[in-house]
């Protein structure tokens, strides 16, 4: 909790200009609640993105921020792409920045990935086979959004039916790919059900903080292309996967929450400069948001490990 709201404010300190609007985006984060999410892992996750977006903004030595993105990257497993992408990014920028050491951002990246991975493959052997768990991932929420469309409902607690499935119609399928290629319509309608399931946690998430944000896209904010485009391809490539094995819950958003809040009243507070009604919709976005928070705050506190 410390480290998500430590870092959300060094943000804020960093992108945001008029102290109004300091207190409204740390308020907007505050009381969403999101820093009692567990597992917790998502919310280091998301204090280590937030903490790497404000290390690029004041200049860290690349060998810190680097080490930032790299512990991002090993929050969750399928976080690594997602951190070699950013690291991509990241070199092109600070190259078009003017920094002769630019290409340093990336091997930096990939070295601390490296050397951080390094004891387990000592430990636990190179072979990444027999770590998968994507079955044991993806079946429970198979079940879960399939049993709803059963004709005779079906009252089996959902790991019982995932046994009998496992042992039954699909006991050859002992990965997704391999569920993939010889389920191919399953999965399809599979996929199907889970983006229609997640869509509606995006707006349990952002609440009304989306219109800012897509204000400030629309309106093409300068100054904050750079990281929007970084917490853009952290989100494709984070939440792409847990559509495809499971759908997107409100704990998969929330380790982009923070730098979503910020950039979006940062990228208003440069487009009020010349658009007056810009700032009356941040502001009735932001308060409405809040209360909204506000309303479930205790239920995302008590519940926050099944969001």
């Amino acid at each position: 909790m410390t480290s998500y709201l430590g870092s959300s404010f060094l943000l804020i300190r960093q992108l945001i200009d008029i102290p109004m609007l300091r207190i409204l985006a740390l308020t907007i984060i505050a009381t969403s609640g999101f820093q009692f999410i567990q597992p917790s892992n998502e919310v280091m996750a998301g204090s280590l993105l937030t903490l790497f977006l404000f290390a690029i903004c004041v200049r860290w030595p690349l060998w810190i921020t680097s080490f930032l993105l790299a512990m991002f990257g090993l929050a969750k497993v399928e976080f690594i792409v997602a951190s070699i992408g950013m690291a991509t990014f990241w070199w092109l920028w600070e190259r078009r920045r003017g920094n002769p050491h630019a290409v340093w951002a990336f091997i930096l990246t990939i070295s601390w990935l490296g050397l951080l991975l390094l004891p387990s493959l000592f430990v636990t052997g190179s072979n990444i086979e027999q770590f998968d768990r994507s079955m044991g991932a993806f079946m429970p929420t198979y079940v879960e959004l399939s049993m709803p469309h059963q004709f005779s409902p079906n009252s089996q607690p959902i790991y019982d039916v995932v046994a009998q499935l496992r042992a039954g119609q699909f006991r050859e399928s002992t990965s997704v790919f391999k569920f993939i290629t010889q389920h191919p319509q399953l999965y399809a309608n599979y996929v199907g059900l889970s983006a229609v399931k997640g869509l509606p946690f995006f707006v349990h998430s952002f609440k009304l903080m989306l219109i800012p944000m897509i204000s400030v896209v629309l309106l093409k904010a300068q100054r904050l292309r750079p990281l929007l485009l970084l917490l853009l391809i952290a989100a494709l490539l984070t939440l792409i996967p847990a559509w495809l094995l499971s759908y997107v819950r409100i704990r998969y958003l929330i380790k982009f929450f923070p730098a979503f809040i910020i950039l979006a009243i940062a990228g208003c507070e440069e487009l009020g400069d010349s658009r007056s009604w810009v700032n009356v919709m941040l502001w009735a976005s932001g308060i409405v948001t809040i209360f909204w928070q506000l309303i479930y705050f205790n239920d995302v506190w008590a519940r926050s490990h099944f969001l």
